[in-house]
């Protein structure tokens, strides 16, 4: 396995032997109802959705390097749903509502990212 420096490319494609080969680009025209550029977690997240959401259509995600490559694969693969501040900043900041609903929104993402691995 090539062995890349901190910041090259993701440690967690170590566990699968390393980064994937790359394909080569797409020969001609392509057809699509869906065209999303960037295989990062926001193009995969919004491919999955819109999927669950309308089968029929045809999703094409098109990404330069390889699914992960950017800051998506470079994360420390923490899910969490607790605040990076104080809930008492935020009370400041909205209100004693906000910060319930926002911790409810918080939790139901982890619950959410669970239920689609």
């Amino acid at each position: 396995m090539d062995v890349k420096k901190n910041g090259d490319v993701s440690f967690w494609y170590a566990d699968i032997g390393g980064v994937p080969g790359y394909r080569p680009p797409l020969q001609g025209d392509i057809v699509a109802d869906v065209c999303i550029v960037g295989a990062g977690y926001t193009g995969l997240w919004t491919a999955y959705y819109l999927k669950q959401a309308a089968p029929h259509l045809n999703i094409v995600v098109i990404e330069k390097e390889f699914a992960g490559f950017g800051a998506s694969g470079r994360n420390g693969g923490w899910l969490s749903g607790g605040f990076s501040w104080s809930r008492e900043k935020y009370e400041e900041a909205t209100s004693r509502a906000g910060v319930i609903a926002m911790q409810a929104a918080m939790t139901g993402t982890v619950n959410e990212v669970i239920s689609v691995a």
